[in-house]
């Protein structure tokens, strides 16, 4: 998450797609295809990470967000019904 705080999460998928699908088109057009082979594999992890990240781990990330205000809320009542 810390690695790429230039652009956004968003912005990050778009770019590593547009990086794999060149790398694809390098690939189909040149004959250079070690160097490109292994920026398709470089892209695609990159891809199919930030993928992950921005419809897995960053919606995740906020409900837990909200569960720890919901528990610190419930907690908070309890005490105050205790004293």
């Amino acid at each position: 998450m810390t690695r790429f705080l230039a652009i956004s999460p968003q912005s990050q998928c778009y770019l590593f797609t547009v990086a794999l699908a060149l790398n694809l088109l390098g690939m189909v057009l040149t004959d250079m295809w070690v160097p490109m082979v292994v920026g398709a594999i470089i892209t695609t992890g990159l891809s199919v990470d930030a993928w992950v990240r921005v419809h897995y781990v960053l919606p995740m990330r906020k409900e837990l967000r909200n569960l720890q205000n919901q528990v610190e809320a419930i907690q908070k009542l309890a005490r105050d019904i205790n004293t």
